[in-house]
């Protein structure tokens, strides 16, 4: 496979993932709360370990390889930016699957806080 068409299918991943894991983990915490025989909250802890992995491996790849983490910003701030309340912004929510998360708090600051972590890799580079 062409390096660059890998480098946008995996900023694409590594830009989605981390926003449906912490949706998974909204939803699963929400159905520890109403239902604890449901399922358990360690599910809730391996969405946000999960989510962990997936950034440190995003960040780490996304030093050797800047459109990587270029599309990965792209992708954050499409899929977090639709649930702030800004006006201007509606005709992002037509876009087709966005916005692809519930707008949860966890969702929307990690979401914010890993698009200044590839943003800092993007500048830096290998010197990170």
């Amino acid at each position: 496979m062409n390096a660059r068409v890998r480098s946008v299918l995996l900023g694409l991943g590594l830009g989605v993932a981390p926003i449906l894991l912490l949706d998974l983990a909204s939803t699963l915490r929400g159905s520890v709360v109403t239902d604890p025989g449901g399922t358990s909250f360690w599910w809730v802890v391996a969405c946000y370990a999960g989510t962990g992995v997936l950034s440190a491996f995003g960040l780490m790849t996304g030093a050797r390889d800047r459109l990587l983490a270029a599309v990965a910003i792209t992708v954050l701030l499409i899929g977090v930016v639709p649930w702030i309340p800004v006006t201007g912004l509606g005709w992002v929510t037509n876009i087709p699957l966005v916005p692809f998360g519930s707008g949860g708090f966890d969702a929307i600051g990690v979401g914010f806080a890993l698009v200044g972590a590839y943003a800092y890799v993007l500048v830096r580079g290998s010197r990170t």
